[in-house]
């Protein structure tokens, strides 16, 4: 049920005090996160490496011997855990937090014989739950399984169990499964997707266990809509048990161009509540007087109320977004208590834009009669503060396609597909204890890839006392960036390929170092094995022809 965004695992938030951040959670679409480091010579003196983090590496390893890594899985206050590949097997490797590993361990994805299919890992109290799903054809079944290893020692605590089961009637239909896990690790929810029906009421099965899971309880829900007029995105499972689903509903045909003519949104935004144990949902329209809400997110601290926010636009931006807003929810009534917002001043919005850029964009604007906006901004983080504010993260992230036909000398044509990644400018939002927007920035940045998922794009983020640090790949043309000046794409193969450590201080203001001396380096770190592991400490993987390794950025 999630749509296009997941947690990272090991994000720490600003500590102690008003301006200070408690812990970080993390909504970002299978967008990636980080960094890449082909760091290039430059000339001398044109820039130093920052005197606010040092990096130290682990000694070279490679896929035969060391096995091959894929990602970490899972942080706690001991340990980090990767996933690896060795001899043929998944295994699972953990690692204290000064990176030295503690074991490697076989994790079984074979039953009877079967490969069994991943459906994820998570980390419980003193657990690793490690889903896997089957599909029996002979039973015309779609199985889900859990086996549970000790994080202690990586032993295996029992077989592989099965704990949900969907009836199968087409090889395109089977269903589908998602795990989801309370803050407080008490309670782990299996939500069962049932087989489309085409015009059907949305409707999933959603089965709870305890941390040791054993089985709570199991109940079936039909959605108020169908799944043609109903987007299901986001969802949480808070400590009580209760769901919390947001989604986008679509009205008929007819009224959506009613709306569309009169500037009206063409959708509502819903936060559905599931209560535990019971089959009646609660619907809650999330709203503010006047404004579209885009890109909305939700988050539950440990303690305290929910948290939500993202992006708006208005009649007259016609798609584009004019303005951000946060909303508190009461936890146990889900009732908005809070809410503000703030428009981007229109030099918010063009800052970083040549003169060029923005005649154009005006241009654009006043021929379909709208306002200046931004597009394509993705709310990836929230940070909650000590204090009961908030801190928003957002980027701008799209993709597209395109295509080309080549025909050979017999005439016979073929097409190819390239799909392009594009991670631009982030933006941070700073909330006060009372819900006021206090102030925003704008990091500003250009990145484009093709056929690699973005590896090598978008940011890593570190919070440490009164800052926030952003480390992300960059061109060295960028590092003494005036407003006004062009912002240069980062190429990975590029002469001036940098890697840049930008920080946003307590009061909103943003400087831009070198992270690394200007020497060459012919390592690429990937954006999306790089974690917060404590609040000075980060992960980070290096790839270097045929080694890796692992490293850690200490940040004073």
């Amino acid at each position: 049920m999630e749509v296009g965004k997941h947690d990272r695992p090991g994000l720490a938030g600003w500590n102690g005090g008003a301006s200070y951040f408690a812990h970080l959670m993390t909504y970002r679409s299978n967008l990636g996160l980080l960094l890449l480091a082909a760091v290039a010579s430059m000339p001398a003196g044109a820039q130093s490496k920052t005197d606010k983090a040092d990096v130290d590496w682990g000694p070279p390893l490679n896929a035969k011997e060391d096995g091959s890594f894929s990602r970490v899985s899972g942080v706690n206050d001991e340990a980090l855990f990767l996933d690896m590949y060795y001899k043929k097997e998944s295994q699972l490797q953990r690692m204290d937090l000064d990176l030295k590993k503690a074991y490697m361990k076989p994790v079984s994805y074979e039953l009877d014989k079967k490969d069994l299919s991943s459906e994820g890992i998570w980390y419980v109290k003193d657990k690793v739950l490690v889903f896997s799903s089957l599909l029996d054809k002979k039973q015309d079944e779609n199985n889900l399984y859990v086996q549970v290893y000790d994080q202690t020692s990586g032993a295996a605590l029992g077989q592989h169990r099965k704990v949900a089961s969907i009836p199968v009637e087409s090889k395109r239909n089977t269903g589908g499964y998602s795990v989801k896990v309370s803050p407080d690790e008490s309670k782990v929810m299996v939500v069962i997707e049932q087989p489309y029906e085409k015009g059907g009421a949305e409707r999933f099965k959603a089965k709870m266990f305890d941390s040791e899971m054993t089985e709570l309880w199991t109940q079936e829900v039909s959605m108020p809509y169908t799944d043609d007029e109903f987007l299901l995105g986001s969802s949480r499972l808070d400590n009580d048990g209760s769901v919390l689903v947001l989604g986008t509903f679509f009205p008929e045909k007819k009224e959506q161009r009613d709306r569309n003519k009169a500037r009206q949104e063409v959708f509502d935004q819903y936060l559905l509540v599931f209560p535990p144990n019971g089959t009646d949902v609660e619907q809650h329209k999330l709203s503010l007087p006047d404004k579209y809400l885009q890109d909305i997110t939700i988050t539950l601290p440990e303690n305290g109320d929910i948290l939500c926010g993202g992006f708006y636009g208005t009649k007259d931006s016609r798609g584009a977004i004019r303005g951000t807003f946060f909303m508190k929810l009461d936890r146990r009534t889900k009732k908005i208590i809070d809410s503000s917002m703030k428009e981007f001043s229109e030099d918010f919005i063009t800052s970083f834009w040549t003169e060029k850029e923005e005649e154009k964009a005006k241009k654009k604007a006043e021929k379909k009669d709208q306002e200046l906006g931004l597009y394509s901004m993705d709310l990836s983080e929230i940070v909650h503060r000590d204090d009961g504010g908030a801190l928003f993260i957002g980027e701008q992230y799209y993709m597209y396609v395109t295509t080309s036909t080549f025909r050979d000398a017999n005439g016979r044509t073929s097409t190819t597909y390239t799909y392009h990644y594009v991670y631009n400018d982030i933006i941070v939002v700073n909330i006060d204890p009372t819900g006021e927007i206090e102030w925003l920035s704008k990091i500003p940045k250009r990145q484009h890839s093709a056929n690699d998922n973005g590896q090598y794009s978008s940011y890593a983020l570190q919070v440490k006392g009164e800052n926030i640090y952003f480390i992300f790949n960059d061109s060295g043309e960028n590092l003494f960036l005036k407003d006004g000046d062009k912002v240069q794409q980062f190429e990975i193969k590029g002469k001036d390929a940098l890697v840049v450590l930008a920080t946003v201080d307590a009061m909103g203001g943003v400087s831009r170092e070198a992270l690394f001396t200007p020497e060459r380096r012919d390592v690429i770190l990937k954006p999306k094995d790089c974690v917060q592991i404590t609040d000075e400490r980060m992960f980070i993987f290096a790839e270097r022809k045929n080694e890796y390794r692992f490293g850690k950025v200490t940040f004073d």
